[in-house]
């Protein structure tokens, strides 16, 4: 209650350091990374190239991804609510996305409750779009780069 009316402090963290757990503020336009997750399994500095992207960057391409889903997108650069994308933008926004919409509305959530792909798009498409975007990047990394030998 102290913080109502107060500007916001920008330098806040949200979590404290131990935390396991990122997040996206479109309200700051900021992504956290507490230093929890910043060890194994997700990040390991003594871990192959593969084992790094596919833990700590699919979290930095999830909170990423954040600022352009249904929701991030929402807001500009200096975090005020306004819708900055063109209409014709966000029409191919929803008219791409409603394969995921379909898809995760066709999961069973518990029993006979399916999972609604409407409310779970942000998470949807930032965990598909991390994915995406830390494969691209490990391929990326691999240039030029000799392939790892087997221990087989």
């Amino acid at each position: 209650m102290n913080k109502v009316g107060q500007k916001v402090d920008k330098g806040e963290w949200p979590y404290p350091p131990p935390t396991v757990n990122a997040s996206y503020n479109p309200l700051l336009n900021n992504i956290t990374f507490p230093a929890g997750i910043l060890q194994p399994p997700f990040y390991d500095n003594q871990a192959d190239d593969a084992m790094n992207f596919g833990g700590i960057g699919a979290v930095v391409g999830h909170e990423l991804t954040h600022g352009f889903d249904d929701q991030g997108r929402q807001f500009d650069l200096e975090g005020n609510l306004n819708d900055w994308w063109k209409p014709a933008d966000a029409d191919e926004f929803k008219k791409r996305t409603k394969c995921v919409v379909d898809e995760y509305g066709s999961f069973t959530a518990v029993d006979d409750v399916k999972v609604n792909g409407e409310l779970t798009l942000g998470e949807n498409v930032a965990d598909n779009g991390g994915l995406r975007v830390a494969y691209m990047a490990l391929l990326k990394a691999f240039v030029g780069k000799e392939p790892a030998q087997s221990m087989a």
